[in-house]
């Protein structure tokens, strides 16, 4: 930001690897939304629940991911959390080799990277105003009521993924857990005074 003088409302090359020619002033920064594909730590942590190698924190390898025809490879290591039962997943960027996570593709040619390193920006922080601001169309909702409006429903979608995807690792767990008793069950105990 230049001193003395009003911030810039466009963006140059310099700015961001990829931008979106249709912002109000000139060309503006893609938000994740209008990625081509994004790759969650969330989706790797289920894939390696369901694999068959024990999910713990310090652990750490490669994924493969395949969106559409293209196919990519991703690090990822997991680190201790309280929250997350066997440790939470963190991907590694591969151009700037920071944790992130999520690795974004903005378009079908490119390559997968994190958001700092595209230049990325959030829907929020472009389009939602929650500053007050008189009325919209004249009937008497602001910008602002609108942004917290659209949050709002952002996050009970989030919260209705979060329960799915907890259910669906639920019955991960259980199915492992009940495939170790059988193990144990049908193991032939070994006795030392034989």
């Amino acid at each position: 930001m230049r001193r003395g003088g009003r911030r810039r409302q466009w963006i140059t090359t310099a700015d961001a690897a990829v931008s979106c020619p249709g912002g109000r002033w000139g060309r503006r920064r893609t938000r994740v939304t209008e990625c081509w594909a994004v790759l969650r730590a969330e989706d790797v942590y289920t894939s390696l629940l369901r694999g068959p190698e024990p999910v713990a924190a310090g652990g750490h390898g490669k994924v493969t991911w395949t969106p559409g025809a293209r196919s990519f490879t991703a690090d990822f290591e997991i680190h201790e959390n309280r929250v997350w039962r066997h440790g939470r997943v963190f991907l590694r960027c591969s151009r700037c080799s920071r944790l992130a996570t999520r690795l974004y593709v903005p378009t079908e040619t490119a390559w997968l990277a994190c958001r700092r390193c595209w230049g990325l920006t959030y829907q929020s922080r472009t389009q939602n105003n929650y500053k007050g601001g008189g009325d919209r169309f004249g009937i008497g909702s602001s910008h602002r009521f609108m942004a917290q409006m659209q949050t709002y429903h952002e996050r009970e979608r989030r919260y209705v993924a979060c329960v799915e995807r907890w259910s669906e690792r639920r019955d991960i767990l259980k199915r492992k857990a009940r495939a170790a008793k059988r193990r144990q069950a049908t193991r032939v105990p070994h006795s030392p005074h034989t």
